[in-house]
């Protein structure tokens, strides 16, 4: 039922669902003018290059011919996240709505708990402006809407519930608090260096003022793009420094947007006054089984599999129907300490998983499991093989799990290497080298949790060598 009611309440606001970006594209060309257009892509990277245009951008934003065309970029983030807030405000009695924007949200919230006051607040006076038009028009008489911007007005009144969805963070893109080294993830305590970041990313500010006006006992809800691990240790902190504690476990929310598969979050429920019993809030690396694997498909896959060092001592070939078509799948072993499932119909279709051998399992699954669906390769979510065939690598991971797969490697034999360091002790490790199988990786890794494993065959080692210097500024 709310998933049939947060569509009609977006349907409302003039919001589509696009399948893939192509059809959204040919439809935004064709509901805003030329100048228009470019006045929006205009605002939208200046605002992304950090070049202060974020309440014009906003401002733009929601305008009747843009609105409805930019915010059906996120539509996928509105039907998933709108229900799992809905699902938390139960027993709210005032609730204050942070960086509330043009009301998608807002509106949806008072909509759904008809008793229960609601207050908007967003520094864009254009959004705040659509947002009460919208309200009055829906006769949704328990929200307002205010012209606020935090931290520097006041916020009036005081809340039970305040609720924020990726308003807190000034920058989008700041990575947030480094690990101690390039070797590990974990954060050390430095009171100084989180109170620092907190003021350069806008966060302890904007939470300050909030719990101002938060009662006690009070919830915050709260979701902020804080994926990566350095962020999100950054934004935990911030919360328990200040008396907040985790009332349910966070959680990642997963979507598609645009055909893309979405992940963003946690979403975190947090609670402030007496007794309250409260989750461990983790600080460690989330890994998901499918980011250890890359996927090739057609003329990369042929070109990967006939360069991967076999060991035909583990191989094997079996037989299957995928859905209606008949086929193959092969599984083995590189020499180099991957492994592999190479899969064929009718000897005309193929594609390729490449991990770590305690991997075959999950890829034979998944193999069978999208072929089931009539959608192949297209659906598995690892990294996957782009540009010409010929200069596909054999392997290639940009995910933390990349570390393992550094550490893994048999015989492995570091040819050159580089650790750099700046002012402020922040690292950068990158390493050439050789292992089993005259195989040749390149392994990069920092305080920011990036990691990125390239491996590729003997015959094709200059490329990585190459990488190499030019990442260390030879030449």
């Amino acid at each position: 039922m709310a998933e049939l009611d947060i569509a009609r309440h977006l349907a409302q606001w003039g919001l589509r669902r696009f399948p893939d970006e192509d059809a959204y594209y040919a439809w935004q060309r064709q509901s805003l003018s030329g100048e228009r257009l470019r006045l929006l892509q205009q605002t939208a990277q200046t605002r992304h290059d950090g070049g202060g245009a974020d309440q014009a951008f906003y401002d733009l934003a929601a305008s009747p011919d843009v609105l409805p065309v930019l915010y059906s970029q996120r539509y996928g983030y509105y039907h998933e996240l709108g229900p799992a807030i809905v699902n938390v405000l139960e027993g709210a009695l005032r609730v204050l709505d942070v960086g509330c924007g043009v009301g998608i949200l807002t509106t949806w919230y008072a909509a759904c708990f008809p008793n229960v006051t609601f207050l908007g607040i967003d520094r864009s006076l254009q959004s705040i402006e659509v947002a009460r038009q919208f309200a009055q028009s829906r006769h949704l008489d328990n929200v307002s809407f205010r012209h606020c911007d935090i931290p520097q007005h006041e916020i009036p009144g005081t809340f039970d519930t305040i609720v924020s969805t990726q308003a807190l963070f000034q920058s989008e893109s700041d990575p947030g608090l480094p690990s101690r080294s390039w070797t590990t993830f974990e954060r050390d305590r430095d009171a100084r260096q989180q109170r620092e970041l907190e003021e350069r990313t806008g966060i302890g500010p904007r939470l300050d003022l909030l719990l101002q006006v938060l009662e006690s006992p009070g919830r915050f809800v709260l979701f902020e793009k804080a994926v990566h691990l350095g962020r999100r240790v950054l934004f935990q902190r911030a919360l328990e420094a200040r008396g907040c504690v985790a009332v349910a476990e966070p959680r990642l929310l997963t979507y598609s947007e645009l055909g893309e598969p979405v992940e963003e979050g946690p979403l975190y429920v947090m609670a402030r006054g007496p007794a309250v019993p409260a989750e461990v809030l983790r600080e460690d690396v989330r890994h998901d089984p499918q980011q250890g694997l890359y996927r090739c498909q057609g003329a990369h896959a042929d070109f990967v599999y006939a360069r991967l060092p076999k060991d035909n001592a583990h191989s094997d070939k079996a037989v299957a129907t995928f859905g209606d078509k008949d086929g193959w799948y092969e599984t083995g072993r590189t020499v180099g300490g991957l492994g592999y499932v190479r899969l064929m119909i009718h000897e005309t279709d193929s594609g390729l998983l490449v991990g770590m051998v305690e991997q075959q399992s999950l890829m034979v699954e998944l193999v069978r499991h999208e072929w089931q669906q009539g959608a192949g390769l297209t659906r598995i979510r690892p990294e996957q093989a782009s540009g010409p065939a010929e200069e596909a690598p054999l392997y290639e991971n940009h995910f933390p799990v990349a570390e393992q797969v550094w550490q893994q490697l048999p015989d492995r034999v570091v040819l050159r290497q580089q650790t750099d360091e700046d002012a402020e002790g922040r690292q950068r490790h990158i390493e050439y080298g050789r292992c089993a199988g005259n195989l040749h990786y390149l392994y990069w890794a920092n305080t920011f949790d990036q990691r990125q494993i390239v491996i590729m065959e003997q015959e094709r080692s200059t490329i990585l060598e190459t990488y190499f210097s030019e990442a260390i500024g030879e030449g």
